[in-house]
């Protein structure tokens, strides 16, 4: 518990201050403790609680047409990503979250500008992240090298990127129910961790608000990659 709580309380830290990765870092992390299930179900959850408590103040940095695209490209992708993950063993899983880590993470680090992947391909790059966030906790990457490429300033990507996931992870965790792929007391632990997510993101604020132009190349993406090789080789 005590362990979890600290992989818990980094997972947030990094989101209040990038306005991203809480759910798949959280995942990686607790996967070398917990089932890669309950590893998501604890991530998916503690992800949509902590995000409510980022709301506040960033209403007017949103993109909300860009955030309407994102959403209904999510939502298609939910179905989709339920049947695959009904059909994958616990190893097969666990392999898939850090292998998208590991790829997602060396994407970010090499800053690759793709010049027309533009607001068109919004609907596309929220149908990527649903079914990586619903599979795997890994909705954040996609979404990143998506936004990375589009005209928005620091405040608006992590505004966009806050409210996108909220909706996300409900939907997620709802699907995952559904199927009975995830367990209602994996759900119920993970409100025990919330006060360390909460705090974490309390960090990740105040950092974000002192230094407030994080760059993923230097932060979120280099994490990715240790706790993937950490995954992969052990």
């Amino acid at each position: 518990m005590g362990l979890a709580a600290v992989f818990v309380f980094f997972a947030g830290m990094v989101r209040g201050y990038s306005g991203f990765g809480f759910a798949i870092i959280a995942a990686l992390c607790l996967s070398f403790i917990y089932s890669p299930f309950e590893s998501i179900a604890i991530a998916l959850t503690l992800d949509l609680l902590s995000s409510l408590c980022l709301l506040r103040g960033i209403t007017r940095e949103l993109n909300k047409r860009l955030l309407a695209l994102l959403t209904l490209g999510m939502l298609g992708a939910i179905p989709v990503s339920l049947m695959f993950i009904s059909q994958v063993s616990a190893h097969q899983l666990k392999m898939m979250i850090a292998g998208a880590s590991l790829i997602a993470g060396t994407l970010i680090m090499l800053n690759l500008k793709i010049r027309w992947l533009n607001q068109r391909y919004a609907l596309l790059a929220g149908a990527v992240s649903g079914f990586s966030m619903t599979t795997a906790s890994a909705g954040g990457p996609p979404l990143v090298l998506y936004l990375l490429n589009l005209s928005l300033n620091a405040s608006e990507l992590r505004a966009t990127a806050i409210v996108f996931f909220i909706f996300s992870s409900l939907a997620s965790l709802i699907g995952l129910l559904y199927v009975d792929a995830i367990s209602t007391q994996s759900i119920q632990f993970s409100l025990l961790l919330f006060p360390a997510a909460v705090f974490g993101n309390m960090v990740g604020k105040k950092l974000f608000s002192k230094y407030p132009d994080p760059s993923p190349r230097k932060t979120i993406a280099p994490i990715l990659v240790m706790l993937a090789l950490l995954i992969i080789l052990f």
